[in-house]
């Protein structure tokens, strides 16, 4: 538990203090039904804290806010949306900027956190689907390709060895019940040893996690729905690097981390971010009989990390054009089963360019705030542009 008390969390990259938030949210989010409410009652509270807590100096709305003080999910969409006249302002607490906002047009006030969701039209709540169990069940009733796993507590330890090694078995994925952008998940688990060591990370960021089974030869996809019909999807592929025929790779290391586009782990500024090199790199490196003072052929791909987690420098390829029409169809149905209008999938399938129907593939996880600026900012492959699309979403419900 030592990486609760470091300034940024290795895993997460994360202020540690945050750790104890997400607890504080996964247990509430249990023991608290949240309540929904119309869309006037929900603009009501929304002023009654914003000038709540303006009376007592705890925030204060400014529009001088640069994008790189808040998250970059926000700053595009909000990009997008003064393009069309749209004003914004932005809660900024003693911490800095608390990602509660009020956009102004005609007249009309808007108040939202990160993202304008439309939740005030679902007959869901949208954080139903933060919830990686109850998402699990409810995709599973709908009939779409899933993980077989379960959900336990951090007290639940020895049931979850139990059921991991009698009833799944290895290779599997341990995560955080609650969570977005892979944090603090361990994949491709095959001894009881790494099972052990993946909940302990797991139990860092929430009390509750996930057991599941692991797709073996595949590539992490995000899929971005807005409104049922808008679809961009992302390939997610771990840290490496391409030889040259003459660098080390050490060498291609270096000028790869140095794109101005990466920034460090802690940065919410950016995407993408530095290859990290530690243990798993060694290892993998090994298995070819290299070291970092190898020279690899040209065009040769040399992985560095097994998971493709952008904090440990992976890449995002973006793959919208080579999608199978099945694929984007599954996407467009699992928003609508959700009644959801914008949410990230998370896909795992060897070849998104091949129907999910003929190859094993598994929806992993939604999220009901995604981080669209993956599409706009990939290391490779056309941008797209959901804060545009997201933008029509505003309009659309809110005006």
């Amino acid at each position: 538990m030592k990486t609760m008390f470091k300034k940024h969390c290795k895993d997460c990259g994360l202020p540690a203090t945050h750790h104890v938030q997400t607890w504080l949210d996964e247990i509430t989010s249990t023991l608290i039904p949240r309540l929904r409410f119309s869309k006037k009652s929900e603009s009501f509270f929304d002023i009654l804290f914003e000038k709540t807590f303006a009376f007592v100096g705890l925030i204060k709305m400014r529009d001088d806010f640069l994008f790189s003080e808040i998250q970059m999910r926000s700053a595009c969409f909000i990009e997008e949306a003064r393009k069309r006249g749209v004003k914004f302002k932005a809660a900024k607490g003693p911490a800095g900027y608390v990602n509660h906002f009020c956009a102004e047009i005609g007249g009309q006030k808007i108040r939202f956190e990160s993202l304008p969701v439309a939740e005030h039209i679902s007959k869901y709540d949208v954080s139903f689907v933060d919830c990686k169990e109850r998402t699990k069940k409810h995709l599973k009733k709908g009939g779409f390709p899933i993980a077989e796993g379960k959900s336990f507590w951090l007290w639940q330890r020895s049931q979850a060895l139990k059921y991991s090694v009698d009833e799944i078995g290895f290779p599997l994925v341990v995560k955080p019940r609650g969570g977005s952008v892979a944090r603090h998940v361990t994949t491709n688990i095959k001894s009881k040893g790494e099972l052990q060591k993946g909940i302990d990370k797991a139990v860092i960021y929430s009390p509750a996690f996930v057991i599941e089974r692991f797709v073996e030869n595949s590539f992490v996809y995000r899929a971005t729905v807005v409104d049922f019909n808008y679809v961009a999807v992302v390939k997610q592929v771990p840290a490496n690097v391409v030889g040259d025929g003459n660098s080390t790779i050490q060498k291609l290391v270096e000028k790869k981390n140095n794109d101005k586009r990466r920034g460090e782990s802690h940065q919410k500024e950016f995407t993408l971010y530095k290859i990290i090199i530690d243990d798993t790199t060694t290892k993998l490196l090994a298995e070819k009989n290299y070291n970092l003072q190898a020279i690899p052929k040209r065009d040769e791909t040399v992985y560095l990390q097994k998971n493709p987690f952008l904090k440990l420098g992976g890449d995002l390829v973006e793959v919208t054009e080579k999608v199978h029409p099945d694929n984007i169809q599954l996407f467009k149905n699992i928003a609508k089963f959700f009644d959801i209008r914008l949410v990230g999938i998370d896909f795992l399938a060897p070849d998104i360019s091949r129907s999910w129907r003929n190859q094993t593939c598994a929806v992993l996880e939604l999220n009901s705030v995604p981080c669209i600026e993956i599409h706009h900012f990939p290391s490779s492959g056309a941008p797209q542009n959901v804060a545009n699309a997201l933008v029509d979403l505003f309009f659309k419900y809110y005006l």
